[in-house]
């Protein structure tokens, strides 16, 4: 059984694996990338992702998908909601346990697979009930029949050398600022193109534009720091915003979890 407040839980001893469950009622995702393979179980109601141009249904007997940096969104499909867990399993873990270099690839978003289901229910099952290396084959166990069964090689991206170069010199730039605000002049200035070609090309090739990346990327450092027990207000200033009810607002608006309670769950772990 479920309980239907949300909560959320970083796994930083099984190398920063993410785990969130709970019902979502009125909450809509915005679009969003993870840097992980996303696999969700629906205990109940229908959720609608919102994935390359298409909308998805999960409920009951399903298994949820989104392939490492993919942009998506997911709403309820009705005032019910839907009830969930969800793990998000770091890229660098899946190229680890999977055997595969690749980062990209592409898979169904909905799929049935009772084989798969009852292996990803099992590992929810064992984290926080197991020893680390019981969660660890049960991990390799769900990857190795998800990669084998379910991935695809995705096409190439066609991109020139100089969007390459621009959206790389961008993130490096947004990466070492997530205390800072930046704006398109700086992101001008390192990458010498206007603004125009410059929003253009990171967009394209990353899904989001680049205030949206860098957004995520610094909740996602918020989500790291208050998973170790850091203060909210402390993560605040630290991730580059003006308080902590800013923050909080962003917070809830990306995972759907408040981050006192995302602190709280964690401190409860620590403390044991």
């Amino acid at each position: 059984m479920i309980d239907d407040i949300p909560k959320g839980l970083r796994l930083n001893k099984l190398y920063g694996t993410e785990i969130v469950c709970g019902r979502f009622r009125n909450h809509r995702f915005p679009r969003h990338s993870h840097d992980g393979l996303m696999l969700s179980l629906v205990s109940d109601g229908t959720q609608c992702i919102k994935y390359r141009g298409e909308t998805h249904l999960g409920g009951l007997g399903v298994l949820i998908a989104i392939p490492p940096n993919e942009v998506h969104a997911g709403e309820p499909q009705d005032d019910n909601g839907w009830c969930y867990r969800t793990i998000t399993i770091p890229t660098s873990l899946v190229q680890k346990f999977s055997g595969t270099s690749n980062q990209h690839f592409l898979c169904a978003t909905v799929i049935k697979d009772n084989a798969l289901s009852n292996a990803l229910s099992k590992l929810f099952f064992l984290f926080g009930e197991a020893a680390l290396l019981e969660q660890e084959e049960a991990l390799v166990a769900v990857l190795s029949r998800f990669m084998a069964r379910h991935s695809t090689e995705a096409p190439p991206q066609i991109q020139t050398g100089i969007e390459r170069r621009v959206v790389q010199e961008c993130k490096e730039l947004l990466s070492s600022r997530t205390d800072q605000n930046v704006s398109l002049a700086d992101l001008e200035a390192v990458t010498n193109i206007d603004q125009f070609r410059l929003v253009k090309a990171f967009s394209r090739l990353e899904g989001l534009p680049p205030h949206a990346w860098h957004l995520q990327y610094r909740l996602r450092k918020a989500q790291d720091l208050l998973s170790r027990g850091d203060r909210i207000a402390d993560v605040a200033y630290t991730t580059g915003f003006a308080d902590q009810a800013h923050m909080s607002r962003a917070f809830k608006r990306l995972t759907g979890l408040t981050p006192g309670n995302y602190r709280r769950t964690h401190l409860a772990m620590l403390d044991n």
